[in-house]
């Protein structure tokens, strides 16, 4: 698809579930519907005023955290039909707007819709999938891009030091970087204690930049067994070390594993930013 005008033609539809919160259901499709096993325990929803481990947080510059939370809410403030327009194709490359990640057929979904962004190198980028409102989405996500591609540079730089390696252990050890971008909009559910607004997992790459709406409780990792909510604090990002920076460092640091538990009452908006090493050569 070449870059340039939105091609509607093409377009599937999107099943959203911020459809199925609009019709106002009182109990959610079979398909959201999680294992017993794979349930959240009751704790999981219970408000958490005082955490005992607290995790610890990276700063970036607040003001463009703030245009790139604001652009994502405004992009899923549109109609869903306006919304369609962005829709991502079938395919192992899912550019786009959509709500279903894991495409095997039968897999239970996650209670989530989202827009997902090819960022770096820019030679993957597909601006059709780039959504020209709001009118400042796309300069800010690729001013969003640049700034986070130098963090992680920079991080990647102090985890080498950390190892008593050079600064730029790490940094050679993935040759190129590979970034993509999720904005993930989690409507209220009405039955959160039967799914789960992203299943439990790590990320497959090096690291993942989080930005959160501030005091947001949903994102939760797991320590010793244990379900740690994450308080998102103003003005930061969270840093998630991924599966590479594991493999890499033969588990001196260690890939989080974490989940989102969906919310009865509120929405939410959250977007990562995944740091990769690139998997073929783009460059």
């Amino acid at each position: 698809m070449a870059s340039g005008g939105v091609l509607f033609a093409t377009k599937p539809t999107v099943d959203a579930v911020e459809i199925l919160v609009e019709k106002g259901i009182t109990s959610i499709p079979d398909k959201f519907i999680r294992p017993p096993q794979e349930r959240l325990a009751p704790s999981a929803y219970t408000p958490c005023d005082h955490v005992e481990e607290q995790v610890p947080v990276i700063d970036l510059q607040e003001s463009l955290m703030e245009a790139m939370m604001n652009v994502g809410k405004a992009f899923f403030g549109l109609s869903v039909e306006e919304k369609q327009a962005y829709a991502a194709l079938p395919g192992l490359v899912m550019q786009g707007y959509g709500s279903k990640y894991i495409q095997r057929e039968g897999a239970t979904r996650d209670w989530r819709d989202y827009i997902y962004l090819l960022l770096q190198p820019h030679s993957i980028r597909d601006y059709d999938y780039w959504p020209s409102n709001p009118s400042a989405f796309r300069e800010v996500v690729h001013n969003y891009s640049e700034e986070t591609l130098k963090l992680a540079k920079r991080l990647l730089g102090a985890f080498s030091m950390n190892l008593d390696l050079p600064q730029t252990y790490l940094e050679k050890a993935i040759v190129k970087p590979y970034q993509n971008m999720l904005i993930n909009y989690y409507p209220p559910c009405p039955q959160p204690e039967l799914t789960a607004g992203f299943y439990a997992h790590s990320d497959i790459g090096m690291a993942t930049l989080l930005l959160q709406e501030t005091g947001s409780k949903a994102l939760q990792v797991r320590k010793n067994d244990k379900w740690i909510p994450v308080i998102a604090a103003p003005g930061a990002l969270l840093v998630n070390v991924a599966d590479q920076i594991e493999i890499i460092t033969n588990g001196r640091y260690k890939s989080v594993e974490h989940r989102v538990v969906a919310d009865k009452e509120k929405p939410r908006i959250s977007i990562p930013v995944f740091c990769d090493a690139a998997t073929k050569s783009y460059y």
